[in-house]
């Protein structure tokens, strides 16, 4: 590991607050807020050389009505893009050593801004532009690189029964009124 120390300053748009996140809202609600979360730190990143790190350590300072416990969702997807987008090689604790998140009322109303701390920095020669590819965690990774959501490729297809279903009672009968309609009846000759 490097002894490349850098640290970067990251404004950041306001994410859903993580009880409203998980509020029993579809997953595919949760893909598009990342994604969209996703884009717009990637325009913020375009300011910066593309680099990546070691180790990193993320501390956020935010001032909005959130609870600070429902801010950790900004940790996480500026983790996950960071990840999925080359800046580190997991978000595991071998990489990704702490987090913390502070109210700070000097900020700007719906201001989030995160202080990447990154040990054994090093400027990417590539400076191609990144693609949010990542799933959420519930949906797993795709280890396969083909960068596609595991939930797709994972849910069982159904099959067709085998025969199609009859009902237990008998089938009901047409018999013509005299006045010319056809009137159902049950059972019966």
């Amino acid at each position: 590991m490097s002894d490349d120390y850098q640290e970067i300053t990251i404004p950041l748009p306001k994410p859903p607050s993580l009880n409203a996140l998980y509020s029993g809202k579809h997953w595919s609600n949760r893909f598009g807020e990342k994604s969209l979360f996703g884009k717009q730190v990637q325009k913020t990143l375009y300011a910066h050389d593309p680099f990546h790190a070691d180790k990193i350590s993320i501390h956020l300072r935010y001032n909005c009505r959130f609870d600070v416990d429902n801010t950790i969702v900004a940790i996480k997807f500026l983790a996950d893009y960071l990840k999925s987008n080359g800046y580190i090689d997991d978000d595991t604790p071998k990489y990704f050593t702490s987090i913390s998140s502070t109210f700070d009322n000097h900020l700007g109303k719906d201001e989030f801004v995160a202080k990447v701390c990154c040990w054994g920095y090093k400027v990417r020669d590539d400076d191609r532009a990144a693609a949010i590819t990542a799933v959420l965690p519930s949906d797993g990774d795709d280890s396969s690189g083909d960068n596609k959501p595991v939930r797709a490729t994972t849910r069982r297809t159904r099959k067709a029964p085998a025969r199609p279903r009859t009902s237990r009672k008998n089938p009901a009968k047409v018999s013509n009124s005299p006045k010319g309609r056809a009137k159902r009846s049950k059972g019966g000759n």
